[in-house]
Parts: structure tokens; sequence; C-alpha cells
């Protein structure tokens, strides 16, 4: 655009700006009292025009983005004006953009309260009390913006969602259910009642939801999922497997949907159900081995969390088998699940038969030798190291990470560290991001034994540099900083994730109560700690946390208690590691 272009351009814009500020200031009342004097209503409007190049300033600063500016100039109308609506807004809007938001919302109430019915303050304010975390506040300000304007169920939405923000749950349902009933295609605000009304166990009422969802999206497989699962609820087994029968067939090549129907059976404690329904279904699947490999996974990892799927995923390990007796995998698969439930040796010999079948799998050799040296089979293990190095040279980073990971635990750090080293060297960014966190956790273990601080903290560093959520890492590092006193803003911050990640392990919550006995939280690390032993963890060290923070409090008999448990739980350590 060319210079004259341009300035025309700009003109316009200051017209519209004028316009619009003549519009908000003569549309106010400009006094709180008006005098008698017939005269009265001319200066009214005198004033405002005289304060219009005023406030049009204003809101040309603010535009430029000079808010401190603007909100001057618009004090200087307020002054003259204050019982203006919009220059209050004005100032607030300014202010806001400041994210100066007290001072936002003073001036933003101050309007709504000079104009009640004027709905854009109403949800200006509702967005200002949001940003402030008053939710309450928030929901209440949406409310009055939807009953001037009751037909707009976007503003219900907003309404039902701050009453959530709040934990207002039974409001947030009501309010949803309104604008559903207002527009039986607010497909969003069907969603969070169908949400609420689960989560609040209304499930005759959510049957009836879901029915509407479905109305509107059609054959949507998670809805009918989610309807299975309240039929259940509700007692109407019937219905539930028929739901999920339905499902399953109409998509044949999905397993997640003949999983759903497993699950309701494993839940329901349906096990023979289960496993005749299985039965069934694998002698007439045509499933590509990669699918029912993941099947498999799926319900050992299950097994690992739930009680309920320890039966189930042997039924289906032992189904697969054997229909597929030459798959290497699945004997695999079955090994780690015998190894995860206590059953060693059957582990064990499971994971040698699917090297046998397939000695080119190095995912079951490396299981194979840390089943064997958790087992007991230290010189065995070291054995199969070399066969796998001999059969799968190229695996050899693998190999050498594995190694290192038996000199450890053979209380041999400092060989350990000669050949983990060598692994982080060589490999500085593999592929599988898994295989260096676990490098680098097992480095600086071997690091921390030696007493290679530095080190140690380094490695620790590059594990969550890999993995931010590592809490492992983020604990043990936290440690190490509150043990040197140093960095204790760090480690505070480290440990006190790693116990929002698992708020239950005792050994977590016994690093955070350290790091803020080092900090002088003396009271707080008492609670920590006491925490921490009131999860189980029955360690020395524990105890001689607890007993340094009662002593920085005074207690000195509770102190010399855990001292006393202390030195029991060493002594018991020590017997153990004799064989007495």
């Amino acid at each position: 655009m060319d210079r004259p272009c341009r300035i025309g351009a700009f003109r316009r814009r200051l017209w519209l700006l004028a316009f619009l500020a003549g519009a908000a200031l003569s549309a106010l009342p400009a006094k709180a009292s008006v005098s008698r004097d017939s005269t009265a209503p001319d200066s009214a409007a005198d004033t405002a025009q005289d304060l219009l190049p005023d406030y049009v300033q204003g809101l040309i600063l603010d535009m430029k983005g000079d808010y401190w500016g603007a909100i001057d100039t618009f004090r200087k109308v307020m002054v003259k004006r204050p019982a203006d609506a919009a220059v209050k807004y004005s100032i607030s809007k300014a202010y806001f953009r400041l994210a100066v938001l007290d001072s936002a919302k003073v001036y933003g109430e101050a309007a709504v309260r000079l104009d009640p019915s004027n709905r854009h303050y109403l949800r200006y304010l509702a967005g200002v009390a949001h940003d402030m975390k008053e939710y309450d506040r928030a929901a209440e300000l949406f409310g009055k913006a939807s009953l001037l304007e009751p037909d707009r169920t976007e503003i219900m939405y907003l309404q039902g969602l701050e009453y959530l923000a709040a934990n207002r749950l039974e409001q947030a349902l009501e309010v949803f259910e309104k604008a559903a009933r207002i527009d039986p295609y607010n497909e969003a605000a069907l969603t969070q009642t169908l949400t609420l009304e689960i989560g609040l166990k209304r499930y005759t009422e959510a049957i009836n939801t879901v029915t509407k969802l479905q109305g509107l999206r059609g054959s949507d497989p998670r809805l009918s999922i989610t309807l299975a699962e309240l039929y259940a609820k509700t007692g109407q087994e019937a219905l539930a497997v028929e739901t999920l029968r339905e499902l399953a067939a109409a998509d044949r090549g999905n397993i997640a949907y003949r999983i759903a129907l497993f699950d309701h059976y494993i839940r329901a404690g349906r096990n023979d159900e289960f496993q005749r329904e299985l039965t069934a279904f694998l002698d007439t699947s045509s499933l590509p081995p990669e699918t029912l490999h993941d099947f498999a996974k799926l319900y050992i990892s299950r097994s690992g969390k739930d009680s309920l799927y320890v039966g189930p995923a042997r039924v289906l390990l032992d189904e697969l088998i054997a229909r597929r007796s030459r798959d290497s995998e699945l004997f695999m698969l079955k090994g780690m699940y015998g190894t995860m439930h206590g059953r060693q040796a059957e582990g064990v010999a499971l994971l040698g038969k699917a090297v046998q079948l397939d000695s080119g799998n190095a995912t079951a050799w490396e299981y194979l030798i840390t089943a064997q040296f958790e087992l007991g089979g230290k010189r065995k293990a070291f054995e199969l190291l070399a066969q796998a190095r001999r059969r799968l040279p190229r695996q050899w980073l693998r190999w050498s990470a594995i190694e290192g990971h038996l000199l450890l635990f053979s209380n041999a750090p400092r060989r350990a560290v000669a050949v983990l080293e060598r692994v982080v060297t060589a490999s500085p960014q593999p592929r599988d991001q898994n295989f260096l966190i676990q490098v680098n956790t097992n480095l600086a273990m071997a690091y921390d034994l030696l007493g290679m601080k530095k080190r140690c903290r380094a490695a620790y560093e590059r594990v969550i540099a890999l993995d931010p959520h590592n809490t492992l890492a983020m604990n043990n590092l936290a440690y190490l900083l509150a043990e040197e006193g140093i960095r204790l803003r760090q480690a505070l911050r480290l440990a006190t994730n790693a116990v929002m990640l698992e708020p239950d392990n005792g050994v977590y919550l016994d690093t955070l109560g350290w790091v803020h006995y080092k900090l002088g939280n003396h009271e707080l690390a008492r609670q920590l700690l006491e925490k921490a032993i009131a999860t189980g963890v029955d360690e020395a060290e524990v105890y001689r946390h607890l007993a340094e923070a009662y002593r920085k409090l005074g207690y000195e008999a509770k102190a010399r208690e855990m001292l006393e448990k202390a030195k029991f739980v060493k002594k018991k350590e020590k017997n153990k590691k004799s064989g007495q």
C-alpha cells in the first residue's frame, strides 16, 4: 500500500475509534446525580464531547500496546465521568493485557455493577475470574450472561466447565443437561453429561445419554463399549454381552472389540465363559502372529497390575502355544509371565525353549540371561551371555549393556563402569531410547557405589533428559544433591515431582522429607518421613532421617526410639547377609 492509501486507512480507523468511543460514552449516564437546571442535559452532552478525544487517545494507546499509557488516559476520563461503565471496562482490559489480574478484576466488577445487563462485560469478567482460578465466580457470571441470552447454549457450556473446574459436579451436570435439552444436537454438552453421569454413578441416566449420542454419531464403537459397561453396571448382563457380540461381529478383523468382550467376562468373574469364547475365537480367526503377540503382551501387562488377569493371561498363553508350538516369541512371553509371577525356574526353562526355537531372538536371550542371574545362577548367566555374543556378534552393544548390569549386581562396580562407559561412548544417540536410559541408570548406580558423585549426578541427569518422568532418576538425583547439600532447590523440585508421580512410594517420600530437612523445614520433614515409614518401608536410613527430624524439633525420646529401630534393621540385614 502506498503512503496516501496508508494515511487514508489510518484516518478511517481513527474515525471508527471516535465513533465507537462516542457511542460508548454517550450511551451511559454522565453523572450519578443530575441538576434540576434545564441546561443540565446539554452540559452533560458537552462534557461527553469534551472527553471524547481523551477516550479515543486511550483506545489508540491500547491498540499500540502502550497499556500503562492507556490506563493513565482512561483514568483522566474517569475522574470526570466516574459512572461510565465503558471507561472502567477499558481500564480493566488494559490491566488484563498487562496480566495485572487483581486490578483487571476490580475495574471489571465496577463495569458490571454500573451496567449489569451488558452481556459482553459479564462474559469478559467471567474470563478474568477463570484466569484467577475463581471458578465459582466465573460460573456465576456465565450464568448471568446466559439469562440475558437464554438460547445460546455455548454460554451454558462455558458455565458448566467452570463448575467442573470448581469441582461442583452436580451443578455442572445440571447446566450441561439444560444445554442438551435446549439443543438436542449439542454433542459436546451430551458428552459432558455422559461423563458426569458415569462419574456420579447415575448409570441408568447414562444409558439414555449414550443412546442419544449414538443417534448423533451413528455407529461409534467406543459408545457401544461404554453402553455394554453401563449395562453390566446396572445388572443387565445379557444386554452387555449382546452389545459386545454385535460389535465384534460387525468388524471381525478388529481384535480390540473381541478383547472388550473377554474383559467383560473376566471382570464379571466368568472365567469359564472367557475360556470358551477365547477358544472359539482362536479356532476361527486368522490374525497375523504380531497381533496375537500384542494380545498376549497386553494381558501379561495387566496380570502384573490386576490379579483378575493372572489366570486369564496364563490361559491365553497356553491356548496360543497349543496352536503355535514353534513360535519363539510366545515361549519368550510365557517365560516373562512366569518370572513376573514368582515362577523363576519355569520362566528360565521357557526362555531357554524360546532361544532353542530361534537362536536369533535377541530379546529372548536377554531375558534368559537376566532371569538365570536372578535365579542365583551367576556363572550360568555369564556362560549364556558368552553364547549370545557368539551367536549374535552384531548385537555387541546390547551384550555389553547386559554385562555391565551383571557386573554391577555381582558387586563389581568398577568393572561395570568400564564396560558401561564404553557403551555410552559408542552409542550417544541409539534408536532405542530405553536402552540408553537403562545403561545410564546402571552406570549412575555403579558411580554411586564407587563414591564418584559428580559422574553419578551427570548420569542421572542424562536419564532425566531422555525421560523427564523417570521417577527413579529424579529421586536418586534429588537424594544425591541433598546428601551433598548442594542445589537444594533443584533437589526439592525433583523429589516433589517424583512423589507427585508415585505418591505411595515410601523411598521417594523419605527423599522428599530429607530434602525438606536439609532446607530447614523440620516439621514438614517429620510429616513426610512419618508418612514414608507408614507405607511399610523398613530401612535403617529412613529411621535415622526421622530421628534427626525429631531431634531438631526437640522430641528426644522419639529420636532415640528411631535410632534403636535403625540399629535393629541394620543388624537384621547383616545377619541375613551372613546367612544367620
